[in-house]
């Protein structure tokens, strides 16, 4: 009878496996707690692994800040103040960054604030240009996600010929302290009428009622607010990189606007 032939596992499967296999050496063997550098490319060498992919996770790996998880009251209330994205994407260090820099001034209202060899910290724009690029940006109906920080910063190192790895991070600290502000304004305005109504006479079901909406609503609608806005960094932090790493959109012509619309 002949040998049935050996079961092809799909790339999921490969990579559980190998995944498996690793923790399982790692848990039964010999293995020291730390490595050099060039100890880490032989390994990878003597198992098949390309140098340039070691070189480039050696890259991204030393890139990588996990930020701090916020325990605070405004990050429970509120939610975090700091976001970040990362990616490696084809290009030279320096022409990367001078793309970033360009997006950020010309589309996003962002003006520099302190530039380092591989670094650059931007703010929002102020003063009658700022109110300008505004003004322009809410008639076309793009909105400046990323005005509405305090602090956008990009870093770019080289991994490789052709290859960089960028950081990008925004805080919106001043925008969450007044979403907070909102928050106490309106409990203790409510509470306030709350107390009013009370002295009047009102029926107390009536004044606790009134006084907990006029109290709670403002701090509802302006967490709202700041979620919408922080998602709106976010993500314009990842299609910056999708640009990078992708390219620009494709323009449509004025009649395939009309034909299509928005979508």
């Amino acid at each position: 009878m002949a040998d049935s032939p050996a079961p092809i596992l799909p790339r999921a499967a490969l990579e559980r496996v190998l995944l498996r296999a690793a923790e399982l050496h790692s848990a039964h063997s010999d293995v020291p707690e730390t490595m050099s550098e060039a100890d880490l490319l032989a390994l990878a060498k003597e198992v098949g692994i390309s140098p340039v992919a070691v070189r480039q996770a050696l890259a991204e790996e030393r890139m990588r800040v996990t930020l701090p998880e916020e325990r605070g009251v405004p990050a429970q209330l509120v939610g975090p103040a700091q976001f970040a994205a990362s990616r490696v994407v084809n290009g030279n260090a320096r022409e990367v960054l001078e793309r970033i820099e360009r997006t950020f001034r010309i589309e996003e209202n962002l003006a520099e604030r302190r530039r380092f060899p591989d670094r650059i910290v931007w703010g929002p724009m102020g003063g009658l240009a700022g109110a300008a690029h505004d003004i322009a940006a809410t008639f076309t109906g793009r909105p400046l996600a990323l005005a509405k920080t305090n602090e956008v910063s990009a870093s770019v190192v080289q991994v490789e010929p052709g290859k960089v790895h960028v950081r990008i991070e925004a805080t919106l600290v001043p925008r969450r302290r007044w979403a907070m502000r909102i928050g106490l304004g309106g409990l203790l305005g409510g509470g306030a009428v709350g107390a009013i109504l009370l002295a009047l006479n009102v029926w107390p079901a009536v004044a606790i009622g009134v006084g907990g909406l006029l109290g709670f609503l403002p701090g509802i609608i302006a967490r709202a607010m700041y979620r919408s806005a922080a998602s709106g960094a976010q993500l314009a932090l990842e299609q910056t990189l999708d640009r990078l790493e992708f390219g620009e959109p494709k323009k449509r012509g004025l009649i395939d606007q009309l034909l299509i619309g928005d979508r």
